[in-house]
């Protein structure tokens, strides 16, 4: 790749950098899950002596963190400088994609689109799984299109097993796979590289799953659960992502016009089919949230990208087209750096008393934990022997019951874990109950209220 010649797609990532080198100096709060994969990855290098873990989640984040935990790294920064590294790698990968499949103006239009999202640049360092993932699901496109399909296999195995709902971003890609193989006569071939490759990185997981938990499909379940019982918070419309879509980048009105050039080659049915798909399903399932719609910005920017530039070519006068688009450009980029002045004021984490004195709290061993937010250990390397937030309410009685002779400390927050809807979970007020009764056993050591939240910490009485 002579740099000549590539000059724009490292003007991009250049400026993507920059922009992220400014938002890590003021974007302190970490995210709920992000504390998680930083919980799991202490785990995973402590053998199970320090951090914590949730058998819902996929393991390759979590690995690379620990790497990061057990070499000495401040855990966060570390995180976030990966997760940005993905998303380098998305910016990389899309502008490929572009070149290979369209042209180089087309994959530069697309990457430009994907680096300065809203979303894409708010998320790049939030120590989150869709980016990474994203990153395996557009080298798993490249290679589709180079019919390297071994390749193809083992990237999208590294992206299941980053994200395990990835897979449903992969129904479209694999079915303009199938189209292809059926129109060859080494069909058979084609197919048992892919699957090959494929089965060679999530077999393993399976494997390690039944090892773990006796059955290879618990992540996947615990996850389907989870997303059912704890999401309720996050119900919306069907039309949400579209609407979001659009709020995102006002250029995407520009595919009501991907009639007009739409091709029938399995190349260009891959890159529809692969968001149209996951975007079908994602709209039908009630919990939502724009970082769900990461995944599929790059393959619609490359669509956005492919109709826009096949209609300036239409365009008769093409210089105030250009114009006219560049003045578009700058308004959407000026709007998108606007949206981020709040960030700044966004973070509580570091002004919340409670929250910040339970994690100072666990920076000292104080024998089991029980928790109801992952980020209280964060910054501790103390084990966590249960999270009360993460089990449906059958079985946190359950944990409660066999448990509670054993716990040494419980730290609670009313607002980590409310009741939802009982038609989701009609036992919930029960088990909150029995976790009442526990802890009024224990000897409370701590109690704040903050903003209609009730902080307590319980111990067991030493005598």
């Amino acid at each position: 790749m002579r740099l000549r010649n590539n000059i724009g797609i490292i003007i991009i990532m250049l400026a993507f950098i920059f922009a992220n080198s400014i938002f890590l100096n003021f974007y302190k709060d970490v995210w709920w899950d992000s504390s998680v994969y930083i919980g799991m990855g202490k785990y995973i290098f402590s053998l199970g002596k320090s951090g914590l873990w949730e058998q819902s989640r996929p393991l390759l984040l979590p690995f690379i963190l620990g790497i990061g935990w057990k070499l000495g790294f401040d855990v966060v920064y570390f995180g976030r400088i990966v997760t940005t590294i993905f998303a380098i790698l998305v910016i990389c990968m899309t502008y490929a994609i572009g070149l290979r499949l369209f042209s180089r103006k087309i994959g530069l239009v697309a990457a430009f689109f994907t680096a300065f999202s809203h979303t894409f640049l708010f998320y790049s360092p939030s120590i989150l799984t869709e980016i990474p993932s994203m990153s395996f699901l557009l080298l798993a496109f490249y290679f589709f299109l180079g019919n390297r399909f071994f390749f193809m296999g083992v990237a999208a195995g590294f992206a299941v097993i980053t994200r395990l709902f990835q897979a449903f971003a992969l129904i479209g890609l694999g079915v303009a796979f199938l189209i292809f193989i059926s129109r060859k006569p080494k069909s058979a071939r084609e197919l048992f590289y892919g699957a090959a490759g494929f089965l060679m990185i999530v077999l393993p997981y399976f494997i390690l799953n039944y090892y773990l938990y006796s059955d290879p499909l618990e992540p996947f379940k615990v996850q389907t659960h989870l997303t059912r019982t704890t999401g309720w918070m996050h119900y919306e419309e069907l039309p949400f992502y579209i609407t979001g879509l659009y709020k995102e980048n006002y250029f995407l009105v520009l595919l009501l016009a991907l009639p007009l050039f739409f091709r029938k080659d399995y190349r260009f049915l891959a890159l529809f089919f692969t968001p149209a798909i996951y975007l079908l399903i994602f709209s039908i399932v009630k919990n939502k949230d724009m970082r769900y719609a990461l995944i599929i910005m790059p393959f619609l920017y490359l669509i956005l990208s492919y109709c826009l530039i096949s209609i300036h070519n239409r365009i008769k006068y093409k210089k105030l087209a250009f114009i006219i688009f560049v003045l578009a450009s700058i308004a959407w980029v000026s709007a998108t750096i606007i949206s981020f002045k709040d960030i700044a004021s966004y973070s509580y984490q570091h002004n919340d008393e409670g929250f910040l004195y339970f994690q100072n709290y666990l920076k000292d061993n104080y024998g089991k934990a029980w928790i109801t937010n992952p980020l209280y250990a964060l910054h501790s390397n103390q084990k966590i022997d249960a999270l009360l937030y993460f089990y449906s309410s059958p079985n946190l009685i359950n944990l409660i019951n066999n448990r509670k002779d054993s716990v040494d400390t419980i730290l609670f927050n009313s607002c980590d874990i409310p009741c939802p809807p009982i038609e989701l979970d009609s036992l919930c007020p029960e088990s909150r109950k029995i976790l009442q009764s526990v802890m009024s056993k224990f000897k409370k050591i701590y109690e704040k209220n903050i903003n209609s939240c009730k902080y307590e910490i319980y111990r067991k009485p030493t005598s």
